[in-house]
């Protein structure tokens, strides 16, 4: 007996859905090692290790992170600036040097871009 229509078109979205979990999967394990090379040239070089401890990992199925393997705490602090004290007790404040948000920004749209390239091939 031939399969209804709804069958049919169920099974094609089905496979459809496939296809793009596959795609996005792999281009994200893709824009994580771009994010890592990129966090590698962009960030601060004179806080010793930092800048050469970006790397990414797939964490599940699903999740690729990013993240500083030799100063993790780090990242932030720089990020954001912080507070400091100085050698007179009192507290000044360290500047930001924002460097990860762009670096974000450039590889999310970049992910999407791939996404949508792969999928309409």
């Amino acid at each position: 007996m031939a399969d209804s229509v709804a069958e049919q078109l169920t099974r094609i979205l089905d496979d459809y859905g496939d296809d793009v979990k596959n795609v996005a999967r792999k281009d994200a394990k893709k824009a994580g090692r771009e994010t890592a090379k990129e966090l590698k040239n962009v960030s601060p070089k004179d806080t010793g290790e930092y800048a050469s401890g970006w790397a990414a990992k797939q964490v599940d199925e699903d999740t690729v992170t990013v993240y500083n393997r030799k100063m993790p705490g780090l990242a932030h602090l720089l990020e954001k600036g912080h507070l400091i004290r100085n050698k007179k007790g009192t507290y000044g404040r360290s500047p930001a040097h924002p460097h990860i948000a762009d670096v974000e920004k450039e590889q999310v749209e970049q992910f999407i871009s791939n996404v949508e390239r792969d999928l309409q091939r």
